[in-house]
């Protein structure tokens, strides 16, 4: 049985912040709307995400429902207007 280290760290990992496919959104600094999938765990907080990129955890979070409805990342005001409704 062939295994993945990365994904075997991020399963047993209970300090990651992210499980292998979940989809996740650049924070609002990083200047795409692209909803991304993590690949896998590198260890000192980093994430590979689908397509190669390698992020900090601090640059990334989960998406909201709405968020996957839309398959983008909301802007600032709809992230308002959901927390208000």
């Amino acid at each position: 049985m062939k295994t993945n280290l990365s994904q075997d760290l991020i399963q047993n990992n209970p300090n990651t912040d992210f499980l292998t496919g979940d989809v996740v959104v650049y924070m609002n600094h990083i200047k795409t709307d692209d909803l991304v999938m993590v690949e896998a765990f590198q260890p000192a907080e980093y994430y590979w995400l689908e397509g190669g990129q390698l992020v900090h955890r601090a640059d990334i979070r989960l998406a909201t429902p709405a968020e996957l409805k839309l398959k983008r990342r909301l802007t600032d005001a709809e992230m308002a207007l959901a927390e208000v409704s």
